[in-house]
């Protein structure tokens, strides 16, 4: 027994753990060890007398064993292996450097649900029902409301269900489960895993549901002739009417999302040289340029012509105006004032400012999904009112078409010129009023 007792001892004081001699902890730890050590010692006897595949019965090294095989080898912990998946994936193509940067976040919060060091070939469907139950319970941006600061995953949803806030959707939680299920795929693929313990776990949710709605002509109507677009009080009261005029994104933003289908994020990430001209057609450049920091949707770049209607709004002015501050300041952005978030989205900030402003002139309520969005889904609607076929519509709206004849050549579908002719044969230029052009 003294053998254990100095064992004990030496361990205690490597470790500076507050174990008093005599305490009822000190002796469970002492026998601990004795209980760990007959067992190794059993196991030696077994295999020397070719008795192999001995069961410990000890607790203790049960539990050990167990946490020996959940535990990474170095250089494959899970976070690891999402980085090789990740660097792969950007090498191929198939993932952009700000997918990738999104993805990884999702990653890091799963790794700290089922643990830092954690193995691959550990983590079991049990594990991944687990950590979408807790989302599920989650409210939509727990992480940043200061209700939840500090609070794990798990208590967080405790303390939500407690007091019965609103949770994340199941289409929020099954984007979660399509960004972890994909990494683990690799993993089985690349040996790292016998299999995805994702499988079957993604909540039914029907698909092919709408979340952005466009807007009606008598939603148009009035989105545009609200104080933001005919005079407003002042910034932050921008719905409510009064004298002050803006001549910024905040006017322009929803303009050029209207009459181009664009999508927010291209329209705010515009530089001043991106407004071109080919065959007495001004249009936007709407660029997929990494190593600007402009980028698509569908990683290529495509032209949008400029509506008449937007030009006898001013829009060139506008841009001719940029330019020339540009040649004074250096900055080529045609809307200086917005910035990248956290994420590197340019468009979050605009994003967010058009909703509030929505439910702020009563044209949003709720989650009913209006928002940026709406104004490609409006020129949408309005390309198919026009007669034109869904096909046609993704080469105005820039969609990443997949087909066999896609692949062959270099030039891109849809001109300039037939472009512009199908955005003016929608009309969309009458559900702005005159009151814009004063």
């Amino acid at each position: 027994m003294s053998f254990w007792i100095d064992l004990a001892d030496k361990q205690i004081e490597r470790r500076g753990w507050n174990l008093h001699k005599g305490s009822e902890g000190y002796h469970s730890f002492v026998n601990m060890i004795g209980e760990a050590a007959v067992e190794v010692l059993t196991s030696a006897i077994a295999e020397r007398e070719g008795r192999f595949g001995f069961e410990p019965s000890s607790p203790v090294v049960r539990a050990g064993l167990k946490a020996k095989t959940e535990l990474a080898a170095a250089g494959l912990t899970v976070l690891e292996l999402f980085d090789r998946y990740a660097a792969q994936r950007i090498a191929e193509k198939r993932n952009r450097s700000d997918g990738v940067n999104q993805d990884r976040k999702v990653v890091e919060g799963f790794v700290s649900f089922v643990g830092l060091n954690r193995s691959v070939r550990s983590i079991l469907p049990e594990h991944i029902r687990e950590w979408r139950d807790t989302l599920a319970a989650l409210p939509p941006k727990y992480a940043t409301s200061k209700a939840y600061a500090g609070l794990s995953m798990r208590d967080a949803a405790a303390n939500a269900k407690a007091s019965a806030a609103r949770s994340i959707s199941p289409i929020t939680v099954n984007k979660y489960l399509s960004t972890i299920s994909p990494f683990l795929d690799w993993c089985v693929t690349n040996a790292y895993a016998d299999r995805n313990p994702c499988v079957g776990l993604f909540f039914d949710v029907k698909k092919g549901k709408n979340p952005r709605p466009p807007f009606s002509d008598e939603q148009l109507r009035r989105i545009f002739t609200s104080p933001l677009f005919t005079g407003f009080l002042r910034d932050g009261k921008e719905h409510l009417p009064g004298e002050q005029k803006t001549n910024d994104w905040r006017y322009w933003l929803p303009l050029v999302c209207l009459f181009t289908g664009a999508r927010v994020g291209e329209i705010a990430q515009l530089r001043t040289d991106d407004i071109q001209e080919e065959g007495g057609i001004p249009f936007i450049f709407i660029r997929h340029d990494e190593e600007k920091g402009q980028q698509t949707k569908s990683g290529h770049s495509r032209p949008a012509p400029i509506h008449s209607q937007l030009q006898q709004l001013g829009f060139l002015d506008f841009v001719e105006r940029q330019r020339q501050r540009t040649r004074k300041e250096g900055n080529q952005q045609l809307f200086p004032e917005l910035k990248p978030n956290e994420r590197g989205q340019i468009g979050a900030m605009p994003s967010r400012f058009l909703r509030d402003y929505l439910k702020r002139i009563g044209i949003k309520t709720g989650s009913d999904g209006f928002g940026a969005h709406s104004f490609r889904h409006t020129m949408a609607d309005m390309l198919r009112r026009a007669d034109y076929l869904d096909d046609e519509i993704e080469v105005a709206l820039g969609h990443n078409q997949k087909s066999v004849t896609g692949g062959y050549g270099r030039v891109r579908q849809g001109t300039i010129s037939r472009i512009s002719k199908m955005i003016k044969s929608t009309g969309i230029g009458k559900v702005i009023l005159d009151t814009l052009k004063s």
